[in-house]
């Protein structure tokens, strides 16, 4: 933003009083909120926009900005949606990207949660949903927490993909996905031992699930949130409240992030040997390298390279 680069649009930093210098100077990293949209690819900002309310989903941040998505550049939900978002009305291009890195997907099938069918800025006619984002899934009665709300504080995976594989089985997809985040590991960061024992522990059936058991390591996030990831996708296998037959576990991070993808291979060293097999970790530019060449992502690609992979790679 202090360079004025065509990606924010001219958008001027949120406000802040420093009390060393004595007055207000503009963020370098947080868009003001009147203009919080511009943190989105041109692209899909009336979309998403609409996406976020006909599904009831809450921004991150939502009740500091007044139900836009935030002006934060260092965001993981933008950084997911500016990735993602694009390709979520284009069933071929979401099996592109799922394919190369499972290939025995083979059919990307309509969302079993989102509206039936939701607008796209670049298609004519309202289109079918192949990508949820912030995906709940009767939380209340499948683990016990406090809501179902999507985006809400409750189990709620990051981009959700349903499709079948190549033996006609029906194939859950959780993708967790992360960019500048780290975690620490103290005391004070550690989930309550009786809301573990209230909502998960009775939810880890020896017999399918990929955890084997609760782990130490499952009371601090990132484990957490993919523990609970993992037990609320193996819930919906096992009540069958739509057709499932396994799933295979994903998590997107920025190789630069080591600590975050240190994180994720030691949760996948925890888990079940077929678990483990059925987990993975990947670059978002990696994810999206089976686009390259389709033209109509060309400005989306482009996008994506100036503001997150070419200034490190």
């Amino acid at each position: 933003m202090r360079s004025k680069s065509p990606i924010f649009e001219g958008a001027e930093g949120e406000l802040y009083y420093i009390e060393n210098v004595g007055r207000w100077l503009p963020s370098p990293k947080i868009i003001n909120r009147r203009e919080s949209t511009k943190n989105l690819y041109k692209g899909i900002r009336h979309a998403a926009l609409s996406y976020f309310q006909l599904n009831d989903i809450e921004w991150w941040g939502q009740s500091e900005n007044l139900y836009f998505p935030t002006g934060h550049t260092l965001s993981s939900q933008i950084h997911c949606l500016n990735h993602l978002f694009a390709l979520r009305a284009d069933k071929d291009a979401v099996l592109a990207i799922i394919q190369a890195l499972l290939p025995n997907i083979c059919e990307i099938l309509p969302s079993p949660i989102d509206e039936k069918f939701c607008y796209m800025d670049n298609y004519p006619y309202k289109t079918p949903s192949y990508i949820s984002f912030e995906f709940t899934c009767e939380n209340r009665t499948l683990l016990n927490e406090r809501c179902n709300k999507r985006g809400a504080n409750c189990t709620s995976i990051d981009v959700f993909v349903y499709a079948k594989d190549s033996d006609n089985k029906h194939v859950l997809i959780p993708i967790e996905w992360k960019y500048t985040e780290a975690y620490v590991k103290e005391d004070d960061n550690k989930v309550k031992e009786s809301v573990v024992e209230e909502r998960y522990l009775d939810k880890i059936d020896p017999t399918m699930s990929h955890l084997k058991g609760w782990q130490d390591s499952y009371y601090w996030d990132p484990h957490y949130e993919l523990a609970r990831q993992s037990l609320l996708v193996e819930q919906i296998i096992q009540k069958q409240l739509f057709e499932a037959d396994y799933y295979q576990h994903i998590v997107v991070c920025p190789v630069e992030n080591t600590e975050m993808r240190k994180d994720a291979f030691s949760f996948k060293d925890s888990l079940s040997e077929i678990g483990q097999k059925q987990f993975y970790v990947i670059d978002p530019e990696e994810l999206l390298s089976p686009l390259s060449g389709n033209m109509a992502y060309d400005e989306l690609l482009k996008y994506l390279k100036e503001r997150y992979w070419g200034s490190v790679k």
